[in-house]
């Protein structure tokens, strides 16, 4: 078993930076890959724009699935959960955790997730639903309040996206596209919920969290940084990280 956390890629190279090597490495094969996409909204989306990127994007690292299959809530769960049993890669993808949460557990399949044994990714919103928790503070028009709800709980670890800055401390405010983060409110989630980690994904600068039968990896490109919030928000120091891979 194996998990990613992601916030995001280097869109233009997205598995070129040793991320496909270690892809590689962990498949055991390569007869299926299923997609779970963010909620209802962004399955048009996914079809249309994200599925055909990334098949370009594994090709490049020279992984080329069987099958290609995407969860959809016109699936009966039997469909659903067999897919997803039977996948070699499940990839859940970004949008909204709680609209992601919500589709999966209608479909019946949020157990068969937590009983997936082969290679797994989640960015952004699929990152989240992996976590211990999901966790929203309030950053803007879509999420105006906290909003905390249980997540998967794979690997005891939460993780927040988007947290993009190129400083060494993190900022008191830090403004990312239309979302705006708040340290003090960032904190105030540790102390309640426990320690948690800000992930990156700022053009090329990105951050990823490998879990690996119960062992947690850091792993960065190029100028990624990650974040451990606690009372303070404190930089993983780079000496904690594998290569490309923290």
């Amino acid at each position: 078993m194996v998990r990613y956390y992601c916030s995001g890629f280097d869109f233009n190279n997205a598995f070129g930076h040793g991320l496909g090597d270690m892809f590689k490495a962990e498949l055991k094969d390569i007869k299926s890959i299923v997609y779970v996409p963010g909620g209802p909204e962004k399955i048009e989306k996914t079809k249309a724009k994200y599925i055909p990127e990334f098949t370009k994007h594994f090709k490049n690292v020279g992984i080329e699935f069987e099958e290609i299959n995407l969860i959809t809530p016109d699936l009966t769960s039997d469909e659903a959960s067999k897919m997803i049993a039977e996948a070699s890669f499940v990839m859940l993808m970004g949008g909204n955790p709680f609209k992601q949460k919500e589709m999966c557990e209608k479909l019946g399949i949020l157990d068969e997730l937590k009983r997936y044994n082969g290679l797994m990714l989640g960015f952004s919103a699929g990152a989240m639903l992996m976590s211990k928790y999901i966790i929203i503070t309030p950053c803007g028009e879509e999420y105006p309040d906290f909003h905390i709800e249980e997540g998967l709980n794979l690997d005891g670890i939460s993780i927040s996206p988007h947290n993009n800055t190129s400083e060494d401390t993190y900022p008191n405010t830090l403004v990312v596209n239309d979302e705006t983060y708040q340290k003090d409110d960032l904190i105030q989630v540790a102390k309640e919920y426990g320690n948690f980690y800000l992930l990156q994904d700022n053009d090329t600068d990105i951050s990823i969290i490998k879990s690996s039968k119960g062992n947690i990896e850091f792993y960065i490109e190029n100028n990624g940084k990650i974040w451990e919030v606690s009372d303070e928000i404190n930089l993983v120091s780079k000496s904690k990280a594998i290569k490309g891979i923290i």
